[in-house]
Parts: C-alpha cells; structure tokens; sequence
C-alpha cells in the first residue's frame, strides 16, 4: 500500500525495551514532517513497552501502531513493511537513537537528486550507560555520491566501513524484494541485496547520524547456542557466495571474505559450544592471523614491528598457548599467512567449515 504524500516510512520493531523506547521516539519525533510516517510494531511486549507506544500515538498524528504475537524482529519488519505508504524505508531498532537532523538531510538530498535509490551514513556505537546528545546539526566530514551501488558498496568494502547492519540505509522499497526471514543475523543478505540493486547512491559520512546502543541483553551480546551458530554458517555462506559474484574489486571482496569469517569465529568463541582447550586455542589463532592479514592488506604501514605489538595486544585480550603466539608473532613478521598465499587465493578460505 503506497501513498505519495507519504515520502518516508520509519519501521520500528519493539520488544520489552520500556527502558530505551521513549529515548528512540523522541529522536524520531524530533523533525516533524507530514511527509515521514513511524510505524511502531509491538511484538507481544510483557513490560511497559506498548503503553509508552500509545501515549506517543496520542501525541503525533504519523505514529502508527501494530501489535502482533511474539515472533522476533524479522516478522515484524516484515508487518512494518506490508503497513508502510512510504516510497522510501529505514528502519530503527528501537533501542538505538537517530539524528533527527538526519532525516532533513535525506529529504533535502532527495529533492536536489529525485532518482535517488539509497542513502547510506555513518553511526556510532554506545553503552547503555552512557548519556548521548543527539540534538546536534550534522556537518558531514564529506559526502560522496556514486551511480551504481556496486560502487557504493566496493567504496565501502575497501574502506572497511561496510557492516551489513539494514539500519545504516534509507532506501527505495523498489529494492526490497525478498522478506527478513531469519530470527538472528537478517541483516546480512537483505542489506546486501537492497545496495547491490540500487542505482543512485549517497553517502553521508558523519559519525553522529545514528546512535546505537550496545547493551549487555541484545541478541547480538547473548550467549550464541548451536541454532544461532548454524543461521549464521548458512547466512555468511550466502553473502560470501554473493559477493564472488558482484563485479567487485579484489580488495574488496577479500575484506568482506575475511570481515564474514571473523564474524563466524568471534561468534563461536562466544557460543556455548564446549571445545577442548587445543580447538580453543586453534580458533584464536584462527581470528588471529585473519585480523592479522586484514591489517596488513589495508595498512600501508604494517611493519613488522607495528604487526607483533598488534599481536602481542591481541594475545593478551584472547589468551592463547606459546605455540600460537609463536605461529602468529612468525606472521606478523613474514605478513604470510601459513600455508596458503591468501591474497591470492583468498576465495578459497572459508573458517565456516573448519571449526
């Protein structure tokens, strides 16, 4: 259902965050224009959450609520979408913060570039804890505007700024063609799909667009069981697959390849998998030599002794035995990856099937 007074639908999934809600509207609400409408979805709160909902709906007249079973982030974007009028889409997590400048930038570009596909710009992450100001202007360090985005995202990818989060982008709904189906991880293939599609791209490069917040009880900070683990190999295997494929630069798809697989290796260091202390220790090396060769890749000014600090602090924070340390401080001297000349054949790695 499309209305054209509406240009921008903002989708919001909610559940029990009564704590970081009101924050989150409040940045949304902040810019008012008869030309954005927030779509909130309750995914069966137990808490507060919905009350806090209504009061805001009595308050703006954009404001729409939908209420629905609990069944996880991806049926409720997917339930925002199939209410939303607008032409354009962001989506928030309800706990983070958004730049209500940001929105004036979008619809201020928009109108200087009409056939706009895609609005891409920077974040900052912060603790829970933490107090953000978000009332700033935003003066954006520089602005960068690509015809394909292919281009965006190689531009991106070999700046090593591409995190696959679906927040990060105000895109065309013409682009979103496939649903989020996962309950974990679902940002990577449709973020994917949504940019390599698009036409018109821009980029706004400032840190204070959007705020997100890291809290200890996110999905993304829990403890990751063998379910949550699979989703991910099957969810990775399919973007590694599909960025082989997009006419991307060597660089770029080596950093994405190796970005994917630190993702997967991380995620089972944190997972409630029990391995023997050998497998353990082969993991860490694992993620050692991988962040290893993504610093030497892109560092003009990786030496060796630059690289064996690096490892000496990466050892410290990921304890290891004297075997690994040795195998990665030999890396960070030779800047080769054991075994495999991975600049080369960077293509053929894969940690998703060795661990």
């Amino acid at each position: 259902m499309i209305n054209n007074t509406v240009c921008l639908s903002i989708i919001i999934p909610c559940y029990n965050v009564e704590n970081y809600i009101i924050d989150c509207l409040d940045s949304v609400t902040k810019y008012n224009s008869n030309l954005i409408e927030i779509i909130c979805i309750d995914d069966g709160s137990t808490d507060n959450t919905l009350h806090i909902l209504e009061q805001y709906y009595s308050k703006f007249k954009n404001i729409k609520i939908i209420n629905q079973q609990n069944q996880g982030v991806s049926q409720a974007r997917n339930k925002g979408i199939e209410y939303s009028n607008g032409n354009y889409i962001l989506f928030i997590d309800s706990d983070d913060i958004i730049n209500s400048d940001l929105l004036k930038k979008f619809l201020d570009s928009l109108s200087i570039m009409p056939q706009l596909d895609c609005f891409y710009f920077d974040y900052t992450s912060f603790k829970e804890t933490e107090i953000i100001s978000c009332a700033t202007n935003l003066e954006p360090i520089k602005t960068k505007s690509f015809t394909t985005g292919i281009e965006l995202l190689n531009y991106l990818l070999e700046k090593r700024n591409y995190s696959g989060v679906v927040w990060r982008l105000i895109f065309n709904r013409k682009l979103l063609s496939e649903k989020f189906i996962e309950k974990n991880h679902e940002d990577h293939n449709i973020s994917l799909s949504i940019i390599s599609k698009a036409k018109l791209t821009y980029y706004f490069i400032d840190k204070n667009c959007y705020f997100h917040r890291v809290r200890s009880s996110s999905l993304s900070e829990q403890c990751i069981d063998d379910l949550n683990l699979k989703t991910l190999i099957k969810v990775l295997n399919q973007c590694i697959t599909k960025i082989n494929k997009l006419p991307l630069s060597d660089k770029a798809k080596c950093n994405y390849i190796f970005a994917m697989n630190i993702t997967y290796l991380e995620s089972l260091l944190r997972s409630d998998k029990i391995f023997t202390t050998k497998i353990k220790d082969n993991i860490i090396k694992e993620l050692g030599f991988l962040k290893l060769m993504i610093r030497i890749i892109n560092n003009k000014k990786s030496n060796a002794i630059r690289n064996i600090f690096y490892i000496l602090k990466f050892t410290k924070k990921n304890p290891c035995s004297f075997s690994a340390k040795k195998a990665l401080i030999k890396c960070a001297i030779t800047k080769k990856y054991p075994d495999l000349n991975i600049k080369k054949d960077y293509k053929s790695y894969s940690s998703l099937n060795k661990f």
